[in-house]
């Protein structure tokens, strides 16, 4: 075993593992034991609030079976237009003294089967119940239905505080059971107050919730209507009794839950759950907190003075290792270790800084033979171009001065010099606008040569012309197009365009000769060291190019039968050259 293995293993053996393991699991177990008792405790607690809850819902529902049994109701939607206005009034006060007899109510509405409304216990309506509650009504044939005060529609005159608990059901004769109309009450949140109020030691908060987690009853209001937004509200879905701890209203909290027999409308269960801030239900488990740290204190003093006599130097020698290490995979060889007091720590430091200094050494000569050999391969590149157009020019100068041809000549004089004054220019680069005027000249002098055979055009954009670019990439193309594009007896046509994308130029070389043929193409693209004669200025302009400018620029030909196209890439530097 090793020297760095056998110290992990004696921290972790006599100081660390057996502090985590003892702490930990007192800490779990009586966690857990605390959290299933108080659950246990508050379940039964939830039982008796949902038998309260009913037995509240069951006084509210006697009374609308004592108003939809009344015989003053039924004559009142019954025969409405015909009696009189006094009979009207006597009923209506009949029906208001109804609802004097129970305090919780407070609103009373009498709808006939249109939907109309034809009594209302007082003139300010408080709220307009939602059609689909309506639908339910009339679905249940006279059983009672409640509406949660979350999903009410406000009056526009209603107070912001005013809540209330909906409870409608339909009205039939009690003869021929066929419907008169439906009744609707307001009920007073004091219905559910009075059994949610709860006195107990540790704070808690009961609530009414759907599986969604919208809070459809809270002992204080403001939370109606909310979202119960906490990560394991899934847990609900089970449809069973539990408990568990989340985070709600920024604290963590114990949520014991538990199905409600109670019924709402639009909610196919309601829940009934309770919330203990869970700080203070584990205040019992603060002695076995308190000592887990006292001993995990112990345990980081008993670390500290370990590291602080053995461990410190060690730890600090591998840190600035590893941290020299990462400088010299960055590229930075100028990074050093320090030296150290202990003999075999002095020694690699002083190994590791002779390695750095060699191998930085090292790279420099490879630089510069990988420079002198770059220089050399470019020059000779660079010498590659091919001379036979200059002795055919040379020979039709010839020709011409036989023929005494004034004109043609000093035409092919001047563009010849044209081109010789930008080839023996001693520097790499020339503007667009150069190196366009030098391809031109040679174009200009094969039409003389072959007597105007071929035409071209040329169309630069404007903003390129003082960009630098290498010279000689555009005459080397045009003489491989006119030596192996075209047939004598073809009127040939060469285009030369120069555009500019951000930080990049391109020249674009088309004709609309013959094209090269699919297995010079594929050598051309794949392999250019092993390309065909025909090939010979392509590759010198793409392997310059290469050379100067790095990888990412150079050729790119495309071909077919109806011609071929080269695109020639090269980066653009700010300001251009000023020639």
């Amino acid at each position: 075993m090793t020297f760095q293995r056998k110290i992990i293993l004696a921290f972790l053996v006599f100081v660390l593992f057996p502090i985590f393991i003892l702490g930990y699991m007192s800490y779990r177990i009586s966690t857990d034991t605390l959290q299933e008792t108080i659950s246990n405790q508050t379940v039964q607690t939830l039982n008796v609030l949902d038998r309260n809850l009913m037995e509240a819902v069951k006084e509210v529902n006697q009374f609308s079976n004592y108003v939809v049994s009344s015989r003053d109701v039924h004559t009142f939607l019954a025969s409405q237009k015909e009696e009189s206005l006094i009979e009207l009034y006597h009923k209506q006060q009949a029906i208001a003294g109804m609802m004097y007899a129970n305090a919780k109510v407070q609103q009373f509405i009498l709808y006939n089967l249109d939907g109309n409304r034809l009594y209302q216990s007082n003139e300010q309506l408080l709220w307009e119940e939602p059609e689909w509650m309506v639908q339910e009504m009339k679905q249940k044939k006279g059983a009672s239905v409640w509406l949660s005060p979350n999903v009410i529609p406000k009056h526009p005159l209603q107070e912001q505080s005013d809540l209330f608990l909906t409870h409608g059901r339909f009205i039939n004769d009690v003869n021929t059971l066929d419907p008169l109309g439906y009744m609707v009450l307001a009920i007073r949140l004091d219905l559910l107050d009075e059994v949610f109020v709860t006195k107990s030691e540790t704070p808690s908060t009961e609530m009414l919730i759907n599986k969604k987690g919208d809070i459809l009853y809270a002992l204080d209001h403001q939370w109606i209507g909310k979202r119960l937004d906490v990560a394991s509200l899934k847990k609900l879905q089970t449809g069973e009794t539990g408990f568990f701890l989340d985070q709600w209203n920024g604290e963590k909290q114990l949520i014991t839950y538990r199905p409600s027999t109670f019924q709402m409308a639009g909610e196919k269960d309601v829940w009934m759950i309770s919330m203990k801030p869970w700080d203070v239900l584990s205040s019992s488990i603060v002695y076995i907190r308190n000592i887990t740290f006292l001993l995990s204190v112990v345990a980081l003093l008993a670390a500290v003075s370990f590291n602080w006599l053995y461990l410190r130097k060690i730890s600090g020698f591998i840190q600035a290792l590893q941290r020299n290490m990462k400088l010299v995979e960055s590229g930075d060889l100028s990074a050093r270790m320090n030296e150290y007091s202990l003999k075999e720590l002095k020694n690699l430091s002083f190994r590791f800084n002779q390695m750095i200094h060699r191998i930085g050494e090292l790279i420099h000569r490879i630089k510069r033979e990988e420079e002198k050999n770059r220089e050399k391969e470019f020059k000779v590149l660079q010498q590659q171009i091919n001379p036979h157009f200059l002795y055919n020019t040379l020979e039709s100068i010839n020709a011409l001065a036989a023929s005494s041809g004034q004109r043609d000549i000093s035409k092919m004089t001047i563009n010849l010099g044209r081109l010789l004054r930008i080839s023996i220019n001693g520097s790499f680069e020339v503007p667009v606008r150069q190196e366009i005027s030098h391809v031109i000249s040679y174009l200009e002098i094969q039409k003389i040569r072959f007597e105007n055979l071929f035409s071209y055009k040329v169309e630069i954009d404007s903003s390129l012309e003082s960009e630098p670019v290498l010279k000689l990439v555009l005459q080397p193309l045009v003489e491989n197009i006119l030596t192996h594009a075209f047939d004598p007896e073809e009127n040939g046509c060469i285009s030369i365009r120069g555009t500019r994308s951000e930080a990049t130029g391109y020249f674009w070389v088309q004709d609309n000769g013959k094209g090269i043929p699919h297995h010079a193409l594929e050598k051309l693209q794949k392999k250019r060291e092993e390309m065909e004669e025909r090939g010979h200025g392509i590759r010198n302009v793409h392997e310059r190019l290469k050379l100067y400018y790095g990888e990412k620029y150079g050729l790119m030909v495309c071909s077919c039968e109806t011609g071929t196209i080269i695109q020639i890439s090269f980066p653009l530097k700010k300001g251009g050259l000023n020639v």
